[in-house]
């Protein structure tokens, strides 16, 4: 059984076959997330959904301190000492990664827990808010041991255990959303236990899960104290620590620098414009969890010319996606924000118009940064994260307080920010490792692309009604077009797509 672990395949039929999981478990449960905040949006007041998004939000962004990142060390480790058969090596780092989450979670939770009045009245300006507050304190718990089995399934490359974890969080937290919205008993403090209840059942789930697939794993040699072992994983958990910590801020400082100074109803919106922007994870963050554990495993068997060939067809099939998905979103925007939120949440739409045509930079950005982790460029990439850091806050406070209180000033901020993500990160790579791009297959696609959506907003008035009584209908319109503007791009991209299909069957590791 231990051979059928990491063994060499061809690279064609391993994406082929891994990507159908992570694409199967991406349609069925990333609506779910969308769905759930459109049942919160058109129950509770914009107050009520900005209080608990952005306690959320702020239990993930402490939550980056939970293992002192020993957790993506765990990712990085576990396929070259499995491949390698370090098998001491392999349960140290395990032993070592759990007993580590134990020491700081507990610390960080109760840190949380006590200091919820402060929180609350200090940075959130509401009372309501310390309740949620020690409510997530124990998801900050549960979460981080989720973490550690995601890991250990995605270093193997386990797509369906991985996801399994997620298909029972997610519906769990959808069952009982609907159940409460049923009875009109729905509250952000009910809302917030059960995000706690399925995660700990999840948990459950995982834990069995685990055992049963990788138990033979862990009886493979015993845990040593070899202090090169610990030396080797903290110092590299210690560069994803400077990296992650900047990431995560750049995540959400605009959230939170919008609470402080525009007021909660601003960051409501602002939430929720955040929610629609990032639908473009759905297509592309499947791809990108899988490749990070096929690129070490790539990298440690020395087949570096198929990695020089794979980020190639990255770059050049997902800046198309990307611009095709900006644009979707610059002329449809106040569909999209009212049928999924309501017309209570049209403005979150107005600031999705004024960021979509730049979301290809979000999307080419996060290959970038994808390249130099899998390159081991973790100090170059916590470089670039510095500069877009200290560029994004500096601007936002620029605009802000110089110009004006308004909040589109913020998405600039946040444009600004990701263009040099882009372009610093790109700079960076050219150093280590090239990348080429088809420069015509990009500008045809782009022309194709503004014709299409310069069709549909002369169409679309005819159409649409922008009320809550026609979203029924205005979702139907909306799915037939992209269908319809999807099977044009098919269409014009035919050769260039079975092209790519022949190419990844005959790609070997």
């Amino acid at each position: 059984m231990e051979g059928e672990l990491l063994a060499d395949q061809p690279l064609g039929h391993k994406l082929i076959k891994k990507w159908f999981w992570l694409y199967f478990f991406m349609i069925i449960i990333s609506p779910v997330g969308y769905l759930i905040k459109v049942i919160v949006s058109n129950t509770l007041s914009v107050e009520d959904v900005w209080i608990f998004y952005s306690v959320l939000g702020l239990i993930m962004l402490i939550s980056i301190y939970h293992d002192l990142w020993l957790t993506e060390a765990l990712q990085y480790f576990l396929p070259k000492y499995w491949i390698e058969k370090k098998y001491n090596n392999f349960k140290t780092i395990i032993i070592i990664t759990i007993l580590s989450q134990v020491i700081i979670w507990t610390s960080i939770a109760s840190g949380i827990f006590f200091g919820a009045d402060r929180l609350a009245l200090h940075h959130f300006k509401s009372q309501e808010a310390a309740g949620i507050i020690r409510t997530l304190a124990f998801y900050f718990i549960w979460i981080n041991f989720i973490q550690v089995f995601s890991s250990i399934f995605l270093s193997f490359q386990d797509t369906i255990s991985n996801n399994l974890l997620e298909f029972f969080r997610a519906y769990g937290v959808l069952l009982f959303t609907i159940i409460f919205w049923t009875w009109h008993t729905l509250t952000t403090a009910n809302f917030a236990i059960w995000w706690i209840g399925w995660l700990i059942i999840s948990l459950i789930a995982g834990a069995i899960i685990l055992w049963k697939k990788y138990g033979h794993t862990f009886k493979r040699g015993v845990f040593v104290w070899d202090n090169s072992i610990i030396k080797k994983q903290f110092k590299y958990a210690l560069r994803v620590f400077l990296w992650a910590n900047i990431g995560s801020l750049l995540w959400q400082v605009d959230q939170q620098m919008i609470i402080n100074i525009l007021g909660p109803k601003a960051a409501g919106y602002y939430t929720n414009f955040f929610s629609l922007l990032m639908a473009y994870s759905l297509i592309v963050a499947p791809i990108l969890t899988l490749i990070f554990p096929i690129v070490t495993e790539l990298t440690t068997k020395k087949k570096h010319a198929q990695f020089r060939e794979f980020q190639n067809i990255l770059y050049k099939y997902f800046s198309i996606l990307a611009v095709s998905i900006g644009w979707i979103f610059f002329v449809f925007w106040p569909e999209i924000s009212s049928i999924l939120f309501g017309i209570k949440f049209l403005y979150s739409g107005k600031l999705l118009m004024y960021a979509a045509p730049f979301l290809i930079f979000n999307v080419l950005f996060i290959i970038n940064f994808g390249i130099l982790a899998w390159l081991g460029k973790v100090k170059e990439r916590v470089k670039v994260l510095i500069i877009a850091l200290t560029a994004n806050i500096i601007i936002n406070f620029l605009l802000l307080y110089t110009f004006d209180i308004w909040l589109p000033w913020a998405i600039i901020a946040m444009v600004i920010g990701r263009l040099l993500l882009r372009w610093w990160s790109l700079i960076t790579i050219q150093k280590y490792q090239k990348i080429s791009f088809n420069w015509r297959f990009f500008f045809w696609n782009m022309f194709v692309i503004m014709v299409l959506c310069g069709i549909f907003l002369l169409w679309k008035k005819r159409v649409f009604v922008i009320n809550d009584i026609s979203r029924r209908k205005n979702i139907i319109y909306l799915i037939c077009v992209i269908i319809a503007y999807y099977w044009i791009l098919a269409g014009i991209n035919y050769k260039s797509i079975k092209a790519l299909f022949r190419e990844i069957k005959t790609m070997k590791a």
